[in-house]
C-alpha cells in the first residue's frame, strides 16, 4: 500500500506543472451594412471557412446602427495610431495591435498569419476587450457562425422535405414489395 501511495505521489511530482490552457485569437471586424468591401470580406469568409485556423475567431460588429460599436471602432483606431484622414473606414480589421483598413485580397492571409504568430507567441492582448471595459459600451457583437450562419429556413424545410419523400418511398417499396 505505501508502494502505491508513494508512486502516486511520485507521478504527480512528475507531471508537468505548467500545463497550458488552449488559446485563442480573436480577429475584430468593424463593418457598414452598406459597404461593398465589407460584403466582399465576408464573401470571402464564407468561401475560406475551412482555412481559418481553429483557434481563430472572428466577431464583426456592424457601426451603422449602432453608437457604442462606432465608438468602440474609432477608440481602437485611435489606440491603434491609425491614420483617420486617409481612408478611414470599414472594413476595419483589428487582432491584438495589429490592425488593417479596408480589404483587399491576401487581406486575410495576413490576418491570419498574425493570428497564428499570437498563438505560438503566447504575446496576445486582446485590445478591444480592453477598450469595451475602458469605455464601459455596451457593443453588439455577432460571430462569424451567427452571422453567416447555417442553411436559411426555407433550405431546411426543402431538404427535409425531400429526405421524407424519399423515406417514404422506401417504406412503401419494402410494404409493396413483400405481398
Amino acid at each position: 500500500m505505501k508502494k502505491v501511495l508513494f508512486l502516486m505521489m511520485l507521478m504527480c511530482f512528475l507531471l508537468p506543472i505548467n500545463v497550458k490552457a488552449e488559446e485563442s485569437v480573436t480577429i475584430y471586424m468593424f463593418k457598414g451594412k452598406t459597404c461593398i468591401h465589407c460584403e466582399q470580406a465576408l464573401e470571402y469568409i464564407s468561401e475560406h471557412m475551412d482555412e481559418i485556423p481553429k483557434n481563430v475567431k472572428i466577431m464583426t460588429y456592424e457601426v451603422t446602427d449602432s453608437n457604442d460599436n462606432a465608438t468602440l471602432m474609432n477608440t481602437m483606431a485611435d489606440k491603434l495610431g491609425v491614420d483617420k484622414s486617409d481612408n478611414f473606414g470599414t472594413p476595419f480589421f483589428v487582432v491584438g495591435d495589429k490592425y488593417n483598413v479596408g480589404y483587399r485580397p491576401g487581406d486575410f492571409e495576413e490576418l491570419f498569419e498574425i493570428a497564428k504568430n499570437y498563438l505560438e507567441n503566447g504575446e496576445y492582448i486582446d485590445k478591444v476587450q480592453e477598450a469595451i471595459k475602458e469605455e464601459n459600451l455596451e457593443v453588439k457583437a455577432v460571430s462569424l457562425e451567427d452571422l453567416l450562419g447555417g442553411p436559411s429556413p426555407v433550405v431546411t424545410i426543402i431538404v427535409y422535405s425531400i429526405f421524407g419523400v424519399v423515406v417514404l418511398g422506401f417504406i412503401a417499396l419494402m410494404v409493396f414489395s413483400r405481398k
